[in-house]
């Protein structure tokens, strides 16, 4: 009898929310290419990260990688890959998915994987919220935190096992990695936009994205525009080297040797730069050594009024705050133009250098500070029987649209 191969792996099991609900509602053709889609978008990530793909069960995908922290980067990406996805796809073609994740040891065949870390994991992708990733115990030990943030679930009793698992998930829109924010590229608010910081555009790796329908072999945007690039350049200068060397600074061929750099300079572009935000300016300035202000003449009959002298001291324009709270903790444009009220709607506004990378943030921030309060007492609401289940998830995807 052949020998029993096992090994200790992470496993993941992915699923499309609202599978089955949607599988009624659509043709043949339509189902296939939601799937198309889907593994369009997710096997060159999951090969990006090592990822072995054993098996399709419908919807679901079932993946094992040696690297627990490689698992959850993947799952990460996947879910960002999916969310850039679902905001240019109308309803009825978008695609949410949840991911699980367990570890431990498996036996192993060509074509499946068998054991204990797998049951764990169908059980906890069970529990698991639509968009989001829960992991067990034993992935959040392994797993290297400085990489992938983390937060407690909690103990849930799960279906098929005899004790409570004790369940992590990770958070949405969380600062994803232990680096300090000022070493970040002004142009780099990747964390800011998308669920787990951007995941799935580090997964396309410096040469680029990768294609839609292209594995590992395929070539990248960037790695294209490179190539091209490159023999644009270097087969001409080639050429003229070959041919041209020994008369290429003689004058034989147009160019002067006493030709001035003004006389074959090549006109340069301008380059707009982006508006310099203006400082505070303070109304009355300080200086090291003061000088006694003269004091003004005495009208006739009249004492002077110091208030009003220094009044009319002060500049016309007084000092407006960067950036300001209304009542419904939507953050006012210091432009005056509408509030921002999506995070969307900041992001286009920052691109085109109409506010800064800090009042960006602070933006963000509050919406998204505004966006976990509404959700928070949406889930309060359902834990007390104030609303049903079908309401609570119909106020969260509500919540979603109007802060996207």
């Amino acid at each position: 009898m052949a020998a029993i191969k096992t090994e200790n792996l992470a496993i993941l099991l992915t699923d499309i929310a609202g599978f089955t609900e949607a599988t009624v509602q659509q043709s043949r053709q339509e189902n296939a290419r939601l799937l198309a889609s889907h593994n369009r978008i997710l096997l060159p990530i999951i090969r990006r990260y090592k990822g072995r793909h054993v098996k399709s069960i419908g919807d679901a995908l079932l993946l094992v990688f040696r690297s627990p922290t490689d698992a959850m980067l993947c799952a990460m990406a996947m879910q960002d890959a999916l969310f850039e996805y679902n905001r240019n796809a109308p309803k009825e073609q978008q695609i949410h998915i949840r991911v699980a994740a367990s570890l431990g040891e498996v036996r192993v065949t060509r074509s499946d994987v068998f054991g204990e870390a797998v049951n764990i994991t169908s059980r906890i992708e069970g529990i698991t919220p639509a968009d989001e990733i829960y992991m067990s115990e034993a992935v959040y030990m392994a797993m290297n935190k400085a990489e992938v943030p983390s937060q407690e679930v909690g103990w849930r009793e799960l279906k098929g096992l005899s004790a409570p698992i004790r369940i992590f998930n990770i958070p949405r829109f969380s600062t994803p990695r232990l680096v300090p924010q000022d070493v970040m590229a002004a142009e780099d608010m990747s964390d800011l936009v998308y669920p787990y910081g951007g995941a799935h555009l580090a997964a396309a790796g410096a040469e680029g994205r990768l294609l839609p329908g292209l594995g590992t072999n395929g070539l990248a945007l960037g790695g294209i525009a490179k190539v091209v690039v490159a023999a644009l350049v270097l087969v001409p200068t080639a050429i003229l080297a070959m041919y041209y060397g020994p008369t290429l600074f003689s004058g034989k061929i147009g160019v002067k040797p006493a030709q001035t750099a003004k006389e074959i300079s090549v006109p340069t572009a301008t380059v707009r730069s982006a508006p310099a935000e203006q400082p505070y300016q303070p109304e009355f300035t300080v200086h090291a050594d003061p000088k006694p202000a003269k004091t003004p003449a005495k009208p006739a009959g009249r004492p002077v009024n110091a208030s009003s002298a220094m009044t009319k001291a002060a500049p016309a324009s007084q000092y407006q705050p960067e950036f300001s709270l209304s009542k419904s903790n939507v953050p006012a444009d210091p432009a005056g133009n509408s509030s921002y009220t999506r995070i969307s709607d900041a992001k286009k506004a920052y691109k085109d250098n109409k506010i800064g990378k800090d009042q960006y943030r602070k933006i963000v921030d509050s919406l998204e500070k505004a966006r976990k309060q509404e959700i928070q007492q949406a889930k309060s609401d359902y834990k007390a029987d104030k609303i049903s289940k079908k309401e609570y998830k119909g106020r969260i995807e509500q919540i979603e649209k109007q802060y996207r």
